[in-house]
């Protein structure tokens, strides 16, 4: 089964779509900060280098699937909305090719996600940042919720 079809699946099964896109872009942005964290490891662990190629490809692999839905037919989104989420796809996976070669930067893909997280919910995203904002070294435990509750 394809990740678009777990997605599909999902969306129908539980939650409204926007819960479950917000609650799947806040675990795969837990794994992005995790990665971040881990970048220096990286460079002299296969094992961590794994974990961070993992969080970089889910994020990938994410934006993929919103990138294949707003172009099946029914969509319902505006045109322009579409449009920007295609771009926005585009460029999650330049960055991500950028980041693999040691060029791009992956706080630029966690800021992407938590802005998309703020459209969704604009109050439960505050919320975790003023979370996140108060203890910043230690890991956001609205995002690990959301990553152990999908």
């Amino acid at each position: 089964m394809s990740s678009y079809d777990a997605y599909n699946r999902a969306i129908k099964s539980t939650a409204s779509p926007r819960d479950v896109e917000y609650r799947l872009l806040g675990q795969v942005t837990s794994a992005l900060m995790k990665a971040q964290q881990r970048m220096t490891d990286a460079r002299t662990k296969p094992t961590v280098m794994a974990e961070v190629m993992d969080a970089l490809n889910w994020n990938n692999q994410v934006w993929d699937t919103f990138v294949q839905d707003v172009g099946t037919e029914g969509n319902m989104l505006p045109r322009e909305l579409r449009a920007a989420i295609v771009s926005l796809g585009i460029w999650v996976s330049r960055e991500t090719n950028l980041v693999t070669s040691g060029e791009g930067d992956i706080e630029a893909l966690i800021s992407v996600n938590k802005a998309i997280m703020r459209g969704l919910n604009p109050g439960r995203a505050e919320q975790e940042e003023k979370a996140e904002s108060a203890s910043p070294s230690a890991p956001n435990p609205s995002l690990s919720a959301s990553l152990d509750s999908f």
